[in-house]
């Protein structure tokens, strides 16, 4: 690999970097409006936001699992467990290596729903596979979240205003 190569992936990754870093911005933004009372909260959980798959994000899968993200810690939830749109890009590389059973099917097409992303034939479906196999879904739910969860992904606390904060150890 020539080092005009290194440069050319080193410029690739820092400008895919700062899109996501744009994008997550722009889901902070929103979070604030929609919750003016965890606003604190949610501006300081931007490195919730850091995706834990090596895997392709497009932008809209990517804003999908700040949403959820930010939800959860407006709320104070466990902001550790899976995305539904982690879940949705696990599924797909899953279903390019061999079919989906159907209850996987159904687990994809209801991680799309909560995920929000764009109606689709999978969105159209999901009665159908849930009114079939609705248990299966929930256990493929629960355990796929599970697998996906990341212990470092833990929401902020509420910030202590400036007066309470205790003074910096001056080291000595």
């Amino acid at each position: 690999m020539s080092l005009e190569d290194v440069i050319a992936d080193i410029a690739t990754q820092f400008e895919a970097t700062q899109r996501l870093i744009g994008w997550a911005e722009d889901e902070i933004r929103a979070a604030q409006a929609r919750h003016p009372e965890a606003a604190q909260r949610i501006w300081r959980s931007f490195q919730l936001l850091a995706p834990a798959l090596p895997l392709p994000w497009t932008e809209t899968v990517y804003r999908a699992h700040c949403h959820e993200l930010l939800e959860r810690a407006a709320r104070a939830g466990d902001t550790r467990p899976g995305t539904a749109a982690e879940c949705c890009l696990v599924l797909s590389q899953i279903s390019l290596q061999a079919p989906l059973r159907a209850s996987a099917a159904g687990l994809y097409a209801r991680m799309w729903r909560r995920a929000g992303l764009p109606a689709d034939v999978l969105d159209a479906s999901s009665a159908d596979y849930e009114a079939l196999y609705g248990q299966a879904i929930d256990d493929g739910e629960r355990d796929l979240r599970a697998k996906l969860r990341q212990s470092w992904r833990i929401a902020p606390g509420p910030a202590a205003p400036f007066s309470q904060r205790p003074a910096p150890s001056s080291g000595r």
